[in-house]
């Protein structure tokens, strides 16, 4: 037992110190895989290095609101945002996608077991920072019916 112990926390710090926070806006990315990284992203946070991957992914138009990202970063110390911090596990699903915008209701488990939703929305960038490359817009708490994972 012992042993497996030590080999589940091996992987598990592998697996944390595999992620690629380096990623950038590409045009090959669909909005079910920018709003994952991003809380792949915000889950393994350190420093902030999570919360400037997830601002590489934020629109021009979100920038102008949210940013920069000293004023970004400072959204997660919200009671409402700060649960994506860290969490345990997330995951994603697609409401709506009709080429130029999307929305994604996103489920999060935080570090204490609570289940949260967000509601993201996206638009692919046109003449702006990467042209056709999906973006965040927005991310709002979504209300749904409160339960422990």
């Amino acid at each position: 037992m012992r042993r497996f112990s030590f080999l589940l926390a091996l992987l598990t710090s592998f697996q944390c110190a595999a992620f690629d926070l380096s990623l950038q806006p590409d045009p090959a990315l669909t909005p079910v895989a920018v709003v994952t990284y991003q809380l792949q992203a915000l889950q393994a946070n350190s420093n902030g290095d999570g919360i400037a991957a997830t601002f590489r992914f934020a629109s021009p138009a979100n920038k102008k609101f949210t940013g920069p990202l000293s004023k970004f970063a400072g959204l997660f110390d919200a009671p409402q945002y700060e649960p994506m911090l860290n969490h345990h596990s997330a995951e994603v699903k697609l409401l709506r996608d009709d080429g130029t915008t999307a929305q994604l209701l996103a489920s999060i488990v935080d570090s204490t077991g609570k289940l949260h939703w967000y509601r993201f929305v996206l638009s692919r960038q046109q003449g702006q920072e990467c042209t056709n490359c999906w973006m965040t817009d927005a991310v709002t708490p979504d209300v749904r019916p409160e339960r422990s994972a």
